[in-house]
């Protein structure tokens, strides 16, 4: 995922119909975290986003005993963690539903990690990751979901 290094926002010191506009600068910093793949730093309560890369990936987890367990605790301590946690799925729903060699029914792989999903109650979004313009969309959707999710649900525990 590439991260832009600025953003232009919605100024929230105005109110929306103004549509005023400040600039953020984006710093990305790679660090171990216990729960998640992407937070914005000091507001890592507020949203959480875990990755997940491919079909495969979640075919696996879904589809075993083992990775069910392991998906399902994984996702429980990222509800635990954050506010609002999210779940972000590389690719687009036409990738996602064509059998592949590893994955000859896409639709039992996906049927099972959404039921996983709604009863945490937790988001998925679907990002497509194949280009170099998508993986900065990516980035960029990513970043904006972190600061929105920040001003919306941290602003009255940070100040």
């Amino acid at each position: 995922m590439l991260f832009p290094e600025t953003l232009v926002f919605l100024d929230d010191q105005h109110p929306p119909t103004s549509k005023k506009s400040t600039t953020v600068r984006i710093t990305s910093v790679d660090f171990k975290m216990e729960t998640g793949d992407y937070a914005l730093q000091d507001h890592m309560d507020d949203v959480l986003i875990e990755r997940k890369g491919s079909l495969r990936e979640i075919a696996g987890y879904c589809l075993t005993k083992d990775g069910r367990r392991r998906v399902i605790s994984q996702l429980d301590r990222l509800k635990e963690a954050a506010k609002k946690p999210i779940l972000l799925l590389e690719g687009t729903p036409q990738e996602l539903k064509t059998p592949t060699v590893h994955v000859p029914n896409p639709g039992l792989a996906l049927d099972a990690f959404q039921r996983i999903l709604l009863e945490r109650d937790i988001p998925l979004l679907l990002l497509p990751s194949q280009t170099l313009a998508a993986r900065r969309a990516m980035g960029e959707w990513v970043a904006r979901l972190l600061i929105n999710g920040a001003l919306t649900h941290g602003v009255e525990d940070h100040d």
